[in-house]
């Protein structure tokens, strides 16, 4: 089971919204949480994440507050996490270069356009994955520039990829229906970043109906 992390900000829910409709896609399980006390215990951690299993989850995304935020990365076997501030991905990339255990095979996902990582030099010590409208965004829009036509949301993978099962995903453009065009292209990049690292195939999302706006309690979508 892929362990993922989401640092809490304004735009969590609507992030975790379109990632579950994006794993739908290839009908991937995934369970959302909140880290707690039951992720404290080594014996709750290993149970829980025992019984998820048993009901056939692929994924779990747990939602980190800022202030957890090292705890979660000491303690947890976290594979990937969204960051979407600058003042989280300092907390972040600090325990990344300072802290006990190694983070070689962590993806961190953030927004290029927010974060500016340049002053990162050990990118040895953890894989980072960008998205945003800069140069240096890995995911973004259109290669013509244009993020969306027609309610159609345009998703440009800039380089070439290694996917979380290792698998290598060259550049390519994916054209995304919405339902909602207003919404905000951060967070469909997020998602999309964390879709692709997790093998969805985005043009799914074409033949399907839409991007609806949200999803009930078990994850469906109307």
């Amino acid at each position: 089971m892929h362990i993922a992390g989401i640092v809490e900000s304004s735009n969590t829910q609507d992030i975790l919204d379109i990632i579950k409709y994006f794993l739908n896609l290839e009908n991937r399980k995934v369970s959302i949480s909140e880290y707690g006390y039951r992720f404290r215990s080594k014996e709750t951690w290993s149970s829980y994440c025992s019984a998820i299993s048993q009901t056939g989850t692929e994924i779990l995304i747990i939602k980190i507050k800022t202030a957890d935020i090292e705890e979660a990365l000491t303690f947890l076997p976290i594979d990937t996490i969204i960051v979407n501030d600058h003042n989280e991905w300092n907390l972040v990339s600090d325990i990344i270069r300072n802290g006990s255990k190694s983070y070689k095979n962590l993806t961190v996902i953030l927004n290029s356009d927010v974060i500016k990582i340049s002053d990162f030099t050990d990118e040895q010590l953890c894989r980072i994955l960008c998205y945003g409208f800069s140069k240096d965004s890995n995911i973004t829009t259109s290669s013509t520039g244009e993020p969306s036509i027609s309610s159609q949301f345009l998703c440009y993978i800039r380089n070439r990829l290694v996917t979380a099962d290792g698998k290598r995903l060259e550049p390519q453009e994916y054209v995304i229906n919405l339902e909602d065009a207003g919404r905000d292209p951060y967070n469909i990049l997020a998602a999309a970043s964390f879709a692709v690292l997790h093998d969805v195939n985005l043009n799914r999302a074409d033949e399907n109906l839409g991007m609806p706006g949200s999803a009930d309690k078990d994850g469906r979508y109307c």
